[in-house]
């Protein structure tokens, strides 16, 4: 583990888009009280998470023994995040970007892998994880103290493979993105199952530990990965395809309990052009907006929250983390963490390279005050 900072090469980018004025974001104070944390990989194939600050200085690169994944805050606790393992995982670590030390191994318990995602709760100061009992195929929440990691409980998350998981308003309510896809730390990235695949949206009461709603899509091999829910609790989901290549599906759902699934609102063409591939979702509840990125199609969209209507599209190579604060961030395995300028998402934008860096999947907006 090393701690570095320096000052990263700037530039500016001119960029596509197909809806102008879509965002009118008002630099504020807030900004400074933010880094950008994300798991990396250099072009060495050595893994890494990294904290950088909003002006394009790295603050601190913590050596990681696997690819990370997605990366949560912890309040209460300036400058420090638990990093994730990527599916499927073996780790997760509390890490402390100020000093630039692993403060805490989590370890699943034998048997078990991590899906690369969690939450931590403040109704009982716990850390909630979604994980794979790799025996029977079967998913599950496994809910951890806090404060020093041991598990508590675990619960049937309703499906196979959660990913991503997501409280609702309440503290005690779960959305749980079950994506139907069985793994095996054996056979890591092989996907066992996709014949029987059953994605699912799942909500978990955490108090009764029971699965109180359910909700599945009409085709069985659209694989339910990543959630944002909004301040009022609508909840986002995005979608990858596992079938033929050819198939032309929507990737995007939205819900809000006691509904149904509802697919936003897009035409043919620009669900074609989004590659069967969607990665992180961010919510911007002031400006009533969503944005998903599709990086094996090179671009971020854009959809109205009150609607679910398609907006816009913005070109970025490989563009894939997203992240909010009173701007909007995005990441790419190209090494470039881009912020949106001030005005409309058709004006420039200022780009900070890290050329020995490809970012991950996930970008995390941590809060340092």
């Amino acid at each position: 583990m090393s701690l570095t900072r320096r000052r990263f090469l700037t530039a500016t980018a001119t960029v596509a888009c197909s809806a102008t004025g879509l965002f009118a974001f008002v630099s504020s104070s807030k900004a400074e009280q933010y880094w950008l944390v994300s798991a990396a990989t250099d072009h060495n194939n050595q893994h890494f998470v990294c904290a950088v600050d909003l002006q394009g200085n790295e603050i601190s690169r913590i050596s990681l023994p696997a690819r990370g994944h997605d990366a949560i805050n912890i309040e209460g606790k300036p400058g420090r995040a638990i990093i994730f393992a990527r599916r499927p995982g073996l780790y997760a670590f509390e890490v402390d970007f100020i000093s630039g030390q692993i403060v805490h191994h989590i370890r699943p318990e034998q048997g078990y892998h991590f899906y690369g995602h969690g939450v931590l709760s403040t109704r009982e100061n716990t850390l909630l994880t979604s994980e794979n009992h790799f025996g029977t195929g079967n998913g599950f929440i496994v809910e951890r103290d806090a404060s020093n990691y041991q598990i508590i409980n675990r619960y049937p998350s309703g499906g196979i493979g959660p990913h991503q998981i997501a409280l609702m308003s309440n503290d005690e309510t779960l959305a749980i993105a079950n994506g139907g896809i069985k793994t095996h730390p054996d056979q890591p990235r092989k996907k066992l199952n996709i014949d029987s695949m059953k994605p699912n949206l799942s909500y978990l009461d955490l108090v009764s530990g029971k699965i109180i709603e359910q909700h599945q899509l009409d085709n069985p091999q659209l694989s339910i990965r990543h959630l944002g829910v909004s301040a009022k609790d609508k909840v986002i989901a995005g979608l990858q395809y596992q079938g033929i290549r050819t198939d032309l599906v929507p990737l995007a759902v939205s819900h809000i309990q006691g509904s149904s699934l509802k697919y936003l609102k897009a035409s043919k063409q620009q669900w074609r052009s989004m590659n069967q591939y969607t990665a992180s979702i961010c919510v911007d509840d002031n400006n009533s907006l969503v944005a998903i990125s599709c990086p094996r199609a090179d671009m971020i969209t854009y959809w109205s929250l009150n609607n679910d209507s398609f907006l816009g599209t913005e070109r970025l190579s490989d563009g894939a983390g997203l992240a909010y604060t009173d701007k909007l961030f995005a990441s790419s395995g190209k090494g470039q963490i881009a912020e949106l300028a001030k005005g409309s998402i058709s004006s420039s934008r200022l780009a900070f390279s890290f050329n020995q860096l490809r970012w991950d999947n996930h970008l995390l907006a941590m809060k340092i005050t």
